[in-house]
């Protein structure tokens, strides 16, 4: 079975919670560096202790999806800039 990256969490707490839902939403996942980037807490550096979520190939944009809201988008702000 082939996985993808869809997600790149920035903490442990955010972590969990794309955990929890694709869990919730029964699709198939691995966290990439799980384990070893636990041993190693920190800031995140690439492949060395950061984690990637990975999900089934047939899955990815249906977890891309679900997972956007946690995506790092700029704020906009409403009020005009002078």
């Amino acid at each position: 079975m082939e996985f993808v990256h869809v997600a790149t969490p920035n903490s442990e707490p955010e972590m969990a919670v794309m955990v929890c839902l694709l869990d919730a939403y029964g699709m198939q996942h691995y966290v990439h560096n799980r384990g070893f980037g636990g041993l190693y807490p920190g800031m995140p550096i690439g492949q060395y202790n950061g984690r990637r979520i990975m999900v089934a190939a047939h899955q990815a944009q249906d977890a891309m999806e679900l997972l956007a809201a946690f995506a790092n988008a700029p704020v906009e702000s409403d009020e005009d800039e002078t």
